[in-house]
């Protein structure tokens, strides 16, 4: 797989950041203007929905932003510990969403408070729809390109949006047609929020799981434990470590060698390593090795 520079994740990440904030201002104000002519308040609601996509753009952009920082004297291993950060405000924001959606939907089915939506409103949420979807594939297919976890969190959020759109199209079409299912509306909508919800928590999991250094899986440190041992010179590799930092990781291994070599030759190999697992493996920016006697 081609190792992309700092440099180009950081304008793939800016580029799916703008389109995103951009793309949910336009959204947010025809969605407005349909939920206030077209007498809906799921669409108004929808909205203030695609609106706090915004917040969650800028965050995503800020995130990657600080993560493209070089290393200096106080962040020796670079800031890339900023993605997953922002990827945990994200996962936050759309669970209070989500919790906001599922009180309101609940209120309007106590109360009752059920309104008959116009065309204007159906209209705007199909075009609305398809324009979502195509923000959330550019951000995903962009997200996993730059292995950028608050690229990909941004994404879910878009579709959170694109779902909530179809359920909002869903509730306001059969309102229109018919009064008998009014209800409709709000009641698919607090399924929808309990969606958002766990989302939310599922994206808040993984992130918190890359801050605390969890080892990923055991397919990746076989492959480091095989391209080190594909060097010559080596007798066995152990102790392989892997933690992430933000998107990249840092590698730190024990490797076997002759106990009869220099401490030049030794030195060669261990370059050696350090240079075949940074080219070999996807992702790796720091290499640590520890020689040892075979």
């Amino acid at each position: 797989m081609e190792k992309l520079s700092k440099e180009s994740r950081y304008k793939n990440a800016k580029k799916a950041a703008f389109i995103g904030i951009w793309g949910n201002i336009f959204l947010g104000i025809i969605k407005l203007f349909a939920g206030v002519f077209g007498h809906s308040t799921a669409v108004i609601a929808d909205s203030v929905h695609s609106f706090s996509d915004v917040l969650t753009s800028v965050v995503c952009w800020i995130g990657v932003k600080l993560g493209k920082k070089r290393p200096d004297k106080y962040h020796p291993y670079g800031h890339g510990d900023a993605e997953p950060i922002a990827g945990l405000i994200i996962s936050m924001i759309l669970g209070m969403i989500g919790f906001e959606i599922a009180r309101e939907s609940a209120t309007e089915i106590v109360l009752g408070q059920f309104a008959r939506p116009g065309v204007v409103a159906v209209y705007i949420t199909i075009f609305a729809i398809a324009f979502k979807y195509w923000i959330y594939k550019f951000t995903i297919d962009t997200g996993r390109k730059i292995k950028s976890n608050p690229v990909i969190a941004d994404a879910y959020h878009h579709k959170s949006d694109f779902y909530t759109s179809l359920v909002v199209l869903l509730g306001v079409s059969i309102s229109m047609l018919n009064k008998s299912f009014l209800w409709l509306d709000p009641f698919a909508g607090f399924f929808v929020a309990l969606w958002i919800i766990k989302i939310g928590f599922d994206l808040g999991r993984k992130n918190i799981k890359n801050l605390m250094g969890e080892m990923p899986t055991d397919d990746v440190a076989s492959h480091i434990r095989h391209v080190a041992e594909s060097v010559d010179g080596v007798k066995g590799v152990h102790n392989i470590r892997i933690h992430y930092i933000g998107p990249y990781s840092y590698v730190s291994l024990h490797v076997n060698v002759d106990k009869g070599l220099t401490i030049k030759d030794a030195h060669e190999i261990a370059t050696n390593v350090e240079s075949r697992i940074r080219n070999d493996v996807s992702d790796v920016s720091f290499v640590s090795v520890h020689m040892e006697p075979a």
